[in-house]
């Protein structure tokens, strides 16, 4: 799968090496070379939020990058999840990279998970038991019940007069 990846990349197709270099991330969270490639991808697409934080784990990722993936991700508990690292701190060889995930774990760990979303397109709690906006569902199940009961209705006249009339 790397072949095809480095494949990709020599044809400048750098979504098609995308998607495979996240699969294998995905498969092998703890390659820091697969991470490196991924990183420089989008660093030569110019996503510098992705590159940072695929690069975040490495000796080459920059300022920049890393302010990105902190301004688009502020919540440190959230960007440390985002970094799907499994192995501790002393897994990493570079000592900066060691220090920047010392320093995000332990903020993520004072700040702790984030709360459920309150904003303005976060659902709501209505009160008593149906909510707003539940009279047209419940009018259309009506209408479409009764339609289908008197079509059942007109059916059983026909089979009975047919037996009937036979």
């Amino acid at each position: 799968m790397l072949a095809r990846v480095k494949q990709d990349l020599a044809l400048g197709h750098t979504y098609t090496a995308t998607q495979r270099l996240r699969t294998l991330v995905a498969i092998e969270p703890d390659d820091l070379e697969l991470r490196h490639m991924l990183a420089t991808v989008y660093r030569q697409t110019g996503n510098l939020v992705e590159s940072g934080r695929w690069g975040f784990l490495t000796s080459e990722v920059s300022e920049d990058e890393l302010v990105a993936f902190e301004r688009a991700n502020p919540d440190p508990w959230l960007r440390l999840r985002m970094l799907r690292w499994d192995d501790p701190v002393t897994g990493l060889a570079d000592e900066a990279a060691r220090s920047r995930l010392a320093e995000l774990a332990s903020a993520a760990a004072q700040a702790g998970p984030p709360s459920a979303y309150q904003g303005p397109l976060a659902p709501t709690r209505r009160s008593g038991r149906f909510g707003r906006g539940s009279a047209i569902p419940c009018l259309f199940v009506v209408i479409a019940l009764g339609g289908l009961g008197s079509l059942a209705t007109i059916g059983v006249i026909r089979i009975v007069t047919w037996i009937i009339g036979s």
